[in-house]
């Protein structure tokens, strides 16, 4: 598939803005090496530029409070376009009309992250690029010389060269006149210091500006420096400074959605804007349908731990490894020192592999002290934490609903005409967690495609169920069973930590996320088979400046902090998709929408995206303009209705709106409604299903008694069997260092083509240890002691004794270290401690459950996801003895249950909603069963209590040791509930069963009945 470009007028406005400031400029060179440049010290060229700017933003409506300029002696432009609108095609095409007009030819490119440099990169490079603006008769002879600075490798022997990038872009001739030279770079590479590949000046060679330090030779060109995400270059910091003081430019245009705040002035909104030229504001993007629709979807989940932990104190005493930080537990008010290096699971077991990796001053706190922790989120004092939506469980049903809201939107797309390929995109907060240390796929990865797959093969089951079967069905179903052929390459991943990988499948993923736009759109592959890629999994990294606009889920299954932009947040699905044919849709052809979820913490998101949305418009915080207008049109006396808002709290005698209440004001009184239209942002309310009150209460005595608190309680484990278990887990291989390899060429010298380069072939393969993943020994003692409660003189005391019987193994201790002897401990605790221990109830006095009120009364309904994300669509009615509504379910094996569950011997049934009833495992964690029957014994004359787990695997032999063990744990859990609550009622009996795939439930349940063992 060929992507094509069409040039849209809002584009082609956005570059007439920027380039009408120059009309009727002087302009003069200095340099056959350098930009023509302009006297901003001249009186003449100050008018002109001023005389330009306000005529360009009275054209572009601009209104007076947004048209700031700053005098720092370098002139600024800014350009403001929402995500998803085209900027960088703009800001690419900006730099041709600037060389067809004014003959600017020197431009540098400054992106803040490697996704937004490599996507830039990629469009520059495009031939869908170069076939686009070769049509117009202005840049048809043009070329762009680009080159890109990519992290420099440490050369610590030998003559240390200047970068040729640098040669190539400083030494363009303006007399090659149909060039444009480009120079693309991170931020991270403009710095300051010995080691900063442009600052440094003690390279072995000078360049023709007679400098050794590349930035002077880059000054030299008076660059016109182009900055893309303005908000992510603050004119206060560094980065900014740096090229002020160091690059020498002769213009900064920045590019973006949002802008920098002015910190100077606390509470308060207000941008920097510098020279502000052009303004596509959110809510015209929107409303003119320039880019999706967004849906947010707020998985509410009942039994999800809402504790908060609040960051109270930062002691910055000390060395960084020694300074403390304070969280607290708003629910018990216990306090937990860390530092750095410790887990947050001390304080929950939810936060999982959740740790702080760095305690510091940060950019994105303003210069304030912070912690950072593993998940890239950055906490100041008095920032908090829920556990519950950092569970395991938590995660998997936002997987569950992304993937099921993934399946409708992919169909749907799939047979229009011409179709469209879906994709989805989930942030996460570990890399381990989908690729692990030894790249082979983690857990999360693993849950993800098991799930796809069963969702699959439900989707193939009903379109082959249903007769007569169309085109679309036919190729449809061909294409999901392509997917199940290979499950593992429907996913890929991007991560920081990929750009160093030496494995070919990795980088091919890397390769395809961050530069193969067009591959990843594709329905088929050069060979013609099917192109099945279409989920995406990263952290945060990918976040600004990375789109795709096939994008139409994207699930955010990890918070990263409720203070970022919420406009960018969504930004990366925002941009209008592109058909199989590789047009994009037209504007205005369809509603195309984003389905966005983040987790219940963030319940506010759909109100904060729309308030963000609104900000850029002159009349969406106050109404005064609008009172007279609105008041003729509603019947009403001015006065009297300015009164009845501020009676409803919608506005303050000024007639400032309440933006707490702004939605619901725009709902009662649509009159006054400015910025986005109703609809374009919205909520995915949570779909309902009813619970029938007559059935629950048949399961009311049942679900009582198992909605009860326990822990396991073991007798005391002495040191001397805690310290087998420890020379158990200490195996040969657990101190390997990992290993990486490279390629080493034979290099030749032609001196005729000037000393450059090349390869002439491969010649050997060489392999090397990776030597930045050691830790230290204190450090690795400690976080085995977080991770497994085991004290770290045995751990110290073990390790001696392996040394001692291994003196050849060099200890070296590695993140693969930890989790190799987690693993390890793990499954020897399991095999030793089976059965081992006993369950104590808890009290409990939290009356609510997930069916229930706080007096013991059935709820009206419960969220769908608490009880499965698919629904039924078999046309058979919901059995009269099922406790919901509806047949809800997430897996076909659960389906069949429902609809086979009813019998003449079941009383009621129903799915125990998720977590709600959570079986404690001796070797941690917790498990849930999946159904609850009341089922009658043969002779009718007593009620036998039944649970059941389902397991979809054919025979026992299938399943994971870990899953035995869990079925074991909680075989052992009911009988002891059993046991006691048979103490206070003889007559009540309850049975656990597993159910594997090959069991039908109605056998289960005959067996049951008939009291057959």
């Amino acid at each position: 598939m060929a992507m094509e470009l069409k040039e849209l007028d809002y584009q082609v406005e956005a570059i007439e803005a920027v380039a009408d400031v120059f009309k009727g400029v002087p302009l003069n060179y200095i340099s056959n090496k350098a930009n023509p440049v302009f006297n901003l010290t001249d009186t003449f060229v100050q008018d002109k530029l001023r005389a330009n700017i306000t005529t360009v933003q009275k054209n572009n409506g601009i209104h007076s409070d947004l048209r700031t300029s700053v005098n720092d002696g370098i002139l600024g432009i800014d350009v403001k376009m929402e995500t998803g609108t085209g900027k960088t095609y703009v800001y690419s095409r900006l730099m041709l009309e600037l060389q067809a007009q004014y003959k600017f030819n020197k431009f540098i490119i400054v992106t803040p992250t490697t996704p937004i440099k490599e996507g830039t990169k990629a469009f520059l490079e495009s031939d869908m690029f170069k076939r686009h603006y070769t049509l117009y008769e202005d840049y048809k002879d043009l070329n762009i010389s680009l080159e890109v600075l990519n992290k420099q490798k440490n050369n610590s022997k030998g003559r240390r060269y200047i970068p040729s990038e640098v040669r190539n872009f400083s030494e363009g001739d303006r007399f090659a006149k149909n060039t444009v030279y480009v120079f693309l770079t991170g931020m991270a590479m403009l710095k300051k210091g010995k080691n900063s590949t442009l600052d440094r000046k003690d390279y072995d060679e000078t360049l023709l500006t007679g400098t050794t330090r590349p930035i002077e030779a880059m000054a030299e060109t008076r660059p016109i420096v182009i900055l893309d995400e303005a908000h992510r270059f603050p004119r206060d910091q560094n980065t900014y400074q740096y090229i002020t003081e160091n690059l020498n430019p002769l213009m900064i245009i920045r590019f973006g959605a949002t802008f920098p705040k002015i910190t100077s002035k606390k509470n308060d909104d207000t941008r920097d804007y510098n020279n502000l030229v052009y303004n596509l504001t959110s809510a015209q993007a929107f409303n003119r349908d320039l880019v999706k629709g967004v849906s947010i979807f707020n998985p509410e989940v009942e039994g999800v731990s809402n504790t908060r932990y609040r960051l109270i104190s930062i002691d910055n005493k000390g060395v960084k490894a020694n300074k403390k930080i304070r969280f607290r537990n708003e629910d018990t008010r216990v306090d937990y020192d860390l530092t750095l290096g410790d887990g947050l699971n001390v304080m929950s077991e939810d936060f999982s592999n959740i740790s702080i990796v760095d305690i510091n001053k940060f950019d994105e706190l303003n210069g304030l002290n912070g912690i950072k922790l593993s998940n890239e989120r950055i906490l100041a004092v008095g920032d908090s934490l829920y556990a519950g939506v950092f569970s395991h469980s938590y995660q998997e049903i936002m997987i569950d609903q992304a993937i099921e809201l993934h399946m409708q939107k992919e169909k749907e797309n799939f047979y229009r005409s011409p179709r469209y390929k879906t994709l989805a995109l989930f942030f996460i907060d570990n890399r381990f967690s989908y690729r692990t240390e030894n790249d082979d796929a983690g857990p999360l990865r693993l849950y993800f495609e098991n799930k796809l797959e069963k969702r699959i093969k439900k989707e193939i089951a009903d379109i082959e169920g249903k007769s007569p079967q169309g085109a679309n069905d036919k190729e449809y179903v061909e294409y999901l069973k392509a997917s199940l052929d290979n499950i593992s390459l429907t996913n890929a991943g991007y991560f920081s930590k990929d750009n160093d990988s030496s494995d070919e499948g990795i980088q091919k993923e890397v390769d395809e996320i961050l530069r193969d736009k067009e591959g990843l759109l594709s329905f088929r592959e050069e060979n013609g088979n099917w192109n099945v890629r279409r989920f995406i999994f990263s952290k945060w990294t990918l976040r600004e400046g990375w789109d795709n606009p096939n994008v139409f889920t994207i699930a955010k299954l990890r918070s990263s902090g409720s203070e970022n932009s919420k406009i960018q947040e969504v930004g990366r699905g925002l941009r209008l998709p592109v058909d199989e044919n590789g047009n994009r849709a037209e504007i205005g052809q369809d509603e195309f929408r984003l389905n966005y979820l983040v987790d219940h913490t963030e319940n506010k998101f759909a109100e904060k995206l729309q308030s963000e949305i609104n900000e850029g418009e002159p009349n969406a915080t106050n109404i005064m303009s609008m009172m007279d207008e609105v008041a003729e049109k509603m019947g009403k006396d001015r006065n009297a209705l300015f009164f009845e808002l501020g009676g409803k709290n919608y506005i303050d005698m000024n007639g400032n709106i309440n933006l707490e209440n702004r939605a619901q004001f725009y709902e009662e009184y649509p009159l006054f409604r400015v910025g986005v239209k109703s609809g374009k942002v919205r909520k995915g309310n949570p779909e309902k299903i009813g619970i029938r009150k007559e059935n629950y209460a048949k399961l009311k005595e049942l679900w009582e008694n198992i909605n009860q608190n326990y822990m396991v309680q073991f007798e005391p484990i002495s040191d001397d069997v805690l310290e087998q278990g420890i020379e158990a887990s200490l195996t040969s291989d657990i101190f390997d260092r990992q290993k990486s390899s490279f390629v080493v060429h034979n290099i030749i010298k032609d001196e005729e083509k000037g000393n450059r380069v090349e390869i002439e072939k491969e010649k050997t393969k060489e392999s090397y240890y990776l030597e930045g993943d050691k830790i230290g020994y204190g450090e690795f003692l400690k976080k085995l002691c977080n991770r497994l409660n085991i004290p770290v003189g045995l751990l110290h005391k073990g390790i001696i004794n392996f040394h001692k019987k291994y003196p050849k193994v060099d200890i070296y201790p590695t993140n693969y270290s930890i989790e190799t002897f987690v693993s390890n401990f793990e499954d020897w605790f399991i095999n030793q401690f089976e059965g081992k221990y006993s369950y104590r109830r808890i009290p409990n006095n939290v009356k609510e459950t997930s069916l229930t009120d706080n007096e013991g009364n059935p709820k009206d309904s419960i969220t769908q996801a608490m009880i499965g994300v698919m629904k039924s669509n078999k046309e058979n009615k919901v059995p009269d003895t099922f406790l919901y509504d509806k047949i809800v379910f997430d897996s076909p094996f659960e389906e069949t249950n429902i609809i086979d569950g009813e019998t003449k011997s079941v009383e009621v049934y129903g799915k125990i909603p998720k977590r709600s009833i959570r079986v404690p495992m001796y070797f941690g964690g917790t498990s849930s069963p999946d159904f609850m029957y009341v089922v009658k014994k043969t002779d009718g004359s007593e009620i036998m209590n039944l649970i059941i787990e389902t397991k979809d695997v054919k025979k026992w032999s299938d399943l994971r040791e870990v899953e035995k063990s869990k079925i074991k744990a909680s075989q052992k859990f009911f009988e002891e509930l059993q046991n006691e609550i048979k103490e206070k009622d003889e007559n009540f009996e309850i049975t656990y069963k597993s159910q594997l795939h090959n069991d039908k439930i109605q056998r289960i349940l005959e067996r049951i009945s008939n009291e057959e063992k």
